[in-house]
């Protein structure tokens, strides 16, 4: 719900440290809460009564065993809830709420910043020519060997940039063990942990 896109198993283990077994997952998708894309990389995504069932827990009160870390975060639902009742919008807009381009001004921005720019442009350009459709993941060295032209700082400096936004997905190869030496010297270090794989959902 918070990233409002589907999302592979492997962002949430790795990234989020959200661990879902199959007999969850597979609960979840007998209640119609997800949809789930076969393997070999698994997608989750929520459909409209799992943005329904979501949007519920905001308001909901915390478990009595929910400890620090569990008061804290529902603590921030409630916050949300509130945000939602009083702006009078869906918790599906809220969370899907983009700025465009038009509505904010631009602040002067550094020489390398614009390289940076250009270079993410070309990772974009890149990425789609290599994946079958848009949400696909794509091994970061096969990306890396499309952008010849580029160095090694620049397309780092590039997929370190397009992490932030929403719809680029940085992941780690769930099974290490299938990674080719060629794999792991292409993965880009983000938040202390190499990331081998990139999907741009648009």
């Amino acid at each position: 719900m918070i990233k409002a896109t589907p999302l592979p198993q492997t962002y949430l283990t790795n990234v989020a440290g959200i661990g879902i077994k199959p007999d969850h997952r597979r609960r979840l998708e007998s209640l119609d809460l997800i949809e789930v894309t076969p393997k070999p990389r698994i997608i989750l995504e929520l459909t409209d009564k799992g943005w329904e069932r979501a949007a519920q827990e905001l308001g909901a009160e915390p478990p009595a065993r929910a400890g620090t870390t569990g008061g804290t975060l529902y603590v921030v639902l409630d916050f949300l809830r509130r945000l939602i009742d009083h702006s009078n919008v869906r918790a599906d807009d809220l969370f899907r709420l983009q700025i465009k381009a038009d509505e904010v001004t631009p602040a002067p921005v550094a020489a390398t910043a614009a390289v940076a720019a250009d270079a993410a442009t070309l990772v974009r350009q890149a990425y789609h020519r290599l994946a079958g459709q848009p949400g696909d993941y794509v091994m970061l060295a096969d990306l890396r060997a499309a952008l010849g032209d580029l160095s090694r700082a620049e397309v780092d400096a590039a997929l370190i940039q397009l992490n932030q936004e929403r719809t680029v997905h940085l992941v780690p190869e769930s099974n290490q063990k299938v990674l080719r030496p060629q794999e792991r010297a292409a993965a880009v270090n983000i938040g202390n942990q190499d990331k081998h794989l990139i999907a741009i959902s648009s």
